[in-house]
C-alpha cells in the first residue's frame, strides 16, 4: 500500500510539474500573439488621423481646388509637348491664358500653404516651380519673335517635352499621395 500511495503521489506531483509547464508555454505563444496583435493595432491607430467633419470638408476642398487648378496646367503643357502633332501655333492671346491658368494654381498653392501637410505642399511646390521654368522659358522664346502667332515647333524643345511629361507623371504620384493621405483621415463628430 505504502509503495502505492508513493507512486501515486510521484505521478500526481509529475502531473502537475507536467501541466504547469504546458500552461506556461500555452500562457506564452498567447502572449506573444496577443502581442503581436496590438502592436498592429497600434500601428493602424499611430498611422490615423483624428480630425472633424468640418476639417475633413474645408481640406477635401482645398485638394479638389488645388488639383483641378494643376490639371488644368498639365492640359496646358501637354499641348506644347505633343508638337509632333503637325504645325500648330501659338498666340500672344493662348500665352496669357497659360499665365492666367499657372497663376491660379500658384494662387491656391500659396493660399493654402498652411493647410496642407509640408510633404504635400512640398510636391505640389516643386510642380509649381517645374511648371514656371516651362512656362517662363516658352513665353521668353515666343517674345523674341515679336509676332503675335508662333508655330510650336519652333519654340519648344525635346528636354521641355520631357519636362512636361515629367509634370503629368508627377502630378499623378502627387493625387496618389493626397489619396493616402486622406484616407488616413479618420472622422469624429463636431
Amino acid at each position: 500500500i505504502i509503495s502505492v500511495g508513493g507512486s501515486g503521489v510521484i505521478i500526481c506531483a509529475l502531473a502537475n510539474f507536467i501541466s504547469e509547464r504546458i500552461a506556461k508555454r500555452i500562457d506564452g505563444k498567447y502572449q506573444q500573439r496577443f502581442e503581436q496583435e496590438f502592436e498592429k493595432y497600434k500601428s493602424i491607430i499611430e498611422h490615423r488621423r483624428y480630425i472633424s467633419k468640418t476639417q475633413f470638408d474645408n481640406e477635401y476642398q482645398i485638394y479638389k481646388q488645388l488639383s483641378k487648378a494643376f490639371f488644368s496646367v498639365a492640359v496646358k503643357l501637354s499641348s506644347f509637348a505633343y508638337k509632333r502633332i503637325g504645325n500648330r501655333i501659338i498666340s500672344m492671346e493662348e500665352v496669357s491664358r497659360i499665365i492666367s491658368v499657372n497663376s491660379t494654381a500658384q494662387n491656391l498653392l500659396f493660399e493654402n500653404a498652411p493647410f496642407i501637410p509640408e510633404e504635400i505642399y512640398n510636391e505640389y511646390l516643386a510642380l509649381n516651380e517645374l511648371a514656371n521654368t516651362l512656362f517662363w522659358g516658352i513665353i521668353a522664346r515666343i517674345k523674341e519673335y515679336e509676332a503675335e502667332c508662333v508655330e510650336i515647333n519652333k519654340i519648344i524643345t525635346e528636354d521641355e517635352i520631357g519636362m512636361s511629361e515629367d509634370f503629368q507623371n508627377r502630378l499623378n504620384d502627387v493625387n496618389k499621395k493626397v489619396r493616402k493621405y486622406l484616407e488616413t483621415l479618420t472622422i469624429i463628430a463636431d
